[in-house]
């Protein structure tokens, strides 16, 4: 059984659990997986990195064993020298690695961000009517970098550091194993102030995250709702409702931050704990003979040289838990993609020949369309009408594939909507939605978007279908005049024949107009529907509506009533109000 199979059900909850206990880093790593041969070459400049310190050990420790003693000054300087050049192709190993890291970890984050984006196209309709927007694109943004931040530094620091200290452990076992075996007895502090630090960091990571999350919902709000709160006179309660979120920020930064210093500082003790632990024990083993001043000096500096590695490493844990955090947030996120309603990849023209066959439909078990058939002819034109919540926008819906028959099914030109490809017969048909959208962006950008390759004459000829092409004319750019986001630069009616105009735009042969007459007066209607009703390509026009102006351009006419769709007879049509109730 899939997650997508049952998402509501208890066995996939627990698999959903399951899943996210082992998978955040292998989720992690399948971005990596192709790019495995520059992460093998990335491991061996740390390699190298590592391997250069070695011969430095072996130079200060013949410096003070044999160069120092004896008063030889110029093998002091060629000792020097030496040291120098070592230092310098450690940096160029450094940078090296840093050009080269940087860019696989940035790809490989590239290509999540689009795989997430994919994601958001992939979610259930309902997700985003049951979540926070604003909150799922924080998620995103906020997740997304920090762990590109964790796998550029992991790549190329942590991965060097690692290896150094690998191979400064061996070289200290090789100088005087007695001291590393004294060091040994500072492992069991180390993991435990990890274990238990590590969750004291994982608990304020989550509360940060939350924070934040908040602190987006409530930018996003102000932004979204700022006439709202204007017209209630209510700036000064809404600014200290955002004070609040915005402390919480605060103290969860705060405390956040403290967490990964508190861990970062208890390792540093024990690290420097064990560097006294050395001095004092290498003191010692000079005194006692068993090593020589080069032997400790060598050992000292390796010891540092480790101690430094170490710390890059240790620091880097919290990192590492609320990159864990993060990607267990995004996992969470995809958990949420179900199996497509259709999956069909048979491309198909479309002449306006859609059918839907004894459709049943409900929502949450509540049952909305019954039995319902629907007949959608090359070129006819039908209106459907219907009392408020009676699921006409459901019968758009269905026909978009946007939501499958609980019974029942949809055809087009015969074929049934499993067997096709429903983003190739889309393109083919025009939707003006009972509540359009509009992005920030000029008139041109909103009215080509998803037909970026369009002719300027096939725009201006919909505008003119669309009574829309007098008021584009006298804006201040014309077609290049910002609208603002969600239209609100211009007026209703203005958005209302923009959305016609858009639904027109890749010359459509099916045209779905659910309300498309919301703030426009009887004779823009009236122009608008002879004008498409003219059209020598006409297509079939499928129109939700209450407005009589508007049925009366149509051929046929049904009602939607009990979950029932019947014709209505010419005498019925007749008695009918302007505005059908």
């Amino acid at each position: 059984m899939s997650l997508a199979e049952e998402p509501g059900s208890p066995q996939t909850g627990r698999l959903h659990r399951a899943l996210l206990d082992r998978a955040p880093w292998a989720y992690l790593w399948a971005y990596f997986r192709r790019r495995r041969l520059a992460v093998l070459v990335l491991g061996i400049l740390g390699a190298l990195q590592s391997v250069v310190f070695l011969p430095t050990l072996h130079m200060v420790r013949f410096a003070f064993d044999r160069a120092v003693p004896q008063g030889d000054i110029p093998m002091l300087v060629w000792i020097g020298l030496g040291l120098i050049g070592f230092r310098l192709l450690g940096s160029a190993l450094a940078l090296i690695s840093r050009s080269m890291s940087l860019k696989v970890a940035k790809a490989a984050i590239c290509e999540m961000r689009r795989d997430l984006i994919a994601t958001l196209y992939a979610l259930p309709r309902d997700f985003f009517g049951r979540n926070d927007a604003a909150r799922v694109q924080t998620r995103i943004v906020m997740e997304t970098e920090r762990i590109d931040n964790l796998t550029s530094a992991t790549l190329s620091t942590l991965l060097p550091a690692a290896l150094t200290a690998l191979c400064l452990l061996g070289a200290l076992t090789w100088l005087n194993w007695t001291l590393v075996a004294m060091l040994a007895g500072l492992v069991p502090l180390m993991w435990l102030s990890t274990v238990y630090g590590g969750r004291y960091v994982k608990r304020e990571v989550r509360a940060f995250q939350h924070a934040f999350e908040g602190f987006s919902h409530g930018v996003q709000f102000v932004v979204r709702q700022m006439d709202l709160t204007r017209v209630r006179g209510f700036e000064e309660r809404e600014l200290s409702r955002q004070s609040e979120g915005l402390r919480r920020l605060e103290t969860s930064g705060v405390r956040m931050a403290m967490s990964f210093a508190f861990h970062q500082q208890v390792q540093s003790s024990l690290t420097g704990i064990g560097g006294l632990l050395l001095l004092v024990g290498g003191g010692i083993a000079v005194v006692h003979k068993a090593m020589t001043l080069g032997d400790l000096l060598a050992f000292y500096l390796a010891a540092g040289l480790l101690n430094g590695a170490l710390s890059r490493v240790t620091a880097a844990i919290p990192d590492f838990i609320a990159g864990d955090e993060s990607l267990r947030k995004l996992l969470e996120l995809r958990g949420q993609v179900e199996a497509a309603h259709y999956q069909g990849q048979r491309p198909v023209s479309l002449n306006g020949g859609i059918d839907l066959r004894d459709v049943d439909f409900g929502y949450g078990g509540k049952p909305v369309l019954k039995g319902v058939s629907l007949s959608l002819a090359p070129g006819a034109r039908t209106a459907i009408i219907g009392p408020n919540g009676a699921g006409k926008s459901t019968i758009v819906n269905l026909i978009l594939g946007f939501l499958r028959p609980d019974a029942g099914g949809v055809f087009v030109e015969g074929a049934p909507y499993d067997d096709i490809d429903l983003r190739d017969l889309r393109r083919q048909i025009g939707v003006v939605m009972q509540k359009p959208t509009f992005f920030t962006g000029t008139v041109i950008e909103n009215l080509t978007y998803g037909w970026p390759d369009v002719s300027r004459a096939n725009v201006e000829a919909a505008a003119v279908q669309a009574h829309a092409s007098d008021f584009i004319a006298g804006l201040p750019q014309g077609f290049d005049t910002m609208i603002g986001e969600g239209g609100t630069l211009i007026s209703g009616g203005e958005a209302q024949r923009l959305a016609i105009a858009r639904a027109l735009i890749g010359q459509p042969r099916l045209l779905i107009l659910d309300e498309p007459t919301n703030h426009l007066d009887a004779e823009a209607v009236s122009q608008i529907m002879q004008r498409i009703a003219a059209d020598p390509a006409r297509p079939a026009v499928l129109t939700i509506s209450h407005d009589m102006a508007v049925v009366a351009f149509s051929d046929v006419v049904l009602r939607l009533e009990a979950g029932a769709l019947r014709p209505m007879a010419p005498a019925a049509l007749a008695s009918l109000d302007r505005v059908v109730p």
